[in-house]
């Protein structure tokens, strides 16, 4: 339930952040710390680039007097409540004109639609990789994630604990990123796109790729997973999420999301939250159970990939994340299954244009 939302919007810098009633998930205060830290970092960065230009004046000092007053906002929030963030944060070419650092929290924005892309690594699972992605105001999505291992044994790795050795966007706030991660004989690289909807069509789509590279001398036993937490309409509660080896699909009462996937996991699974984030986290290897649901409530599905991988050789998985608005509740002929056709249906049309 949305208790507070605020918003700001000087000269070019526009900021709008949401909070929300925190249920179980929610409840990780390293998690809010380091969201509020990376958000106040943004604060000062961005000020001090907008209140270094030559028409500062009494009235930039107004405004900074009115971005103190969001701070002590936060700081209370923080002290009261546990809650999420869900920022949104544009920053015009009168705010900032240079690439972002490599360490920052990166945007896509395109139309309608936001989404969130942290490159660094945190410690707190959840701060890593998609952090949100908004449509028409309202986040769809907690958390979307890469995880690895190579070999039988020993545990999965987010690939953000690789070195991030290329990251390239057009221009802050752009519709497309990449961002490549390595170490001595492998490297991995994420392709993101964002095509919003017109706005208050309630229809957006994200499409990744990613591609797996053996750069070193000797076959690679490797073991990739996709792990993806939609919680449509900011609650996940009342959601229903059934997944395949293909595709996952995932609806409520207002919004109706699918994911396909090419080419097809080895293994899959839904599980209410956190038990696969868990088994990703821990130090025994995982090979998900290929439960497909439906399943109703707060849940997260993923994706796992097993290939052997010659030196020099690449592998390529295209992922194309899709929401649509569900206006009405389907009658009781109308399965779920019919609606995840439809949906690859959409799905693999756009898949194929994206990737000739």
């Amino acid at each position: 339930m949305t208790i507070k939302t605020r918003a700001a919007r000087y000269y070019g810098l526009v900021v709008s952040f949401t909070w929300r009633r925190s249920p179980a998930k929610r409840q990780d205060k390293a998690k809010t710390t380091g969201t509020l830290s990376k958000l106040n970092n943004l604060f000062n960065q961005s000020i001090h680039r907008f209140f270094s230009a030559k028409y500062c004046n009494k009235v930039f000092e107004s405004n900074i007097k009115r971005f103190d007053m969001l701070r002590k906002d936060f700081n209370f929030l923080e002290r009261h409540f546990e809650f999420v963030v869900t920022a949104t944060i544009i920053l015009s070419s009168l705010a900032i004109t240079e690439q972002p650092a490599k360490s920052a929290v990166l945007a896509l924005n395109d139309n309608n639609s936001i989404a969130a892309f942290d490159p660094s690594f945190s410690n707190v699972p959840s701060n890593n990789g998609l952090l949100f992605w908004t449509v028409d105001g309202v986040n769809q999505l907690f958390h979307n994630q890469f995880w690895y291992r190579i070999g039988s044994e020993g545990r999965e790795n987010n690939i953000n604990t690789l070195n991030l050795i290329d990251l390239a966007q057009a221009q802050p706030d752009d519709n497309q990123l990449s961002v490549t991660y390595a170490n001595t004989n492998f490297e991995i690289g994420l392709n993101f796109k964002l095509d919003g909807g017109p706005q208050r069509s309630g229809i957006s789509s994200l499409f990744e790729n990613i591609t797996i590279k053996n750069t070193g001398s000797n076959q690679l036993d490797f073991h990739f997973f996709n792990y993806t937490d939609f919680d449509l309409t900011e609650n996940g509660e009342q959601d229903t999420t059934e997944i395949g080896s293909g595709i996952a699909t995932q609806l409520n009462n207002s919004t109706f999301t699918t994911e396909v996937i090419d080419p097809a996991a080895s293994y899959y699974q839904v599980s209410p939250f956190s038990n696969i984030l868990d088994v990703l986290e821990d130090d025994i290897p995982t090979t998900l159970t290929n439960f497909s649901g439906p399943l109703t409530g707060d849940n997260a599905y993923a994706f796992q990939w097993d290939f052997a991988l010659e030196p020099e050789k690449s592998l390529s998985i295209n992922n194309y994340k899709s929401i649509i608005p569900f206006k009405s509740v389907p009658e009781p002929t109308m399965t779920l299954g019919f609606i995840a056709f439809s949906g690859l249906m959409l799905a693999h049309n756009k898949l194929r244009k994206l990737c000739r």
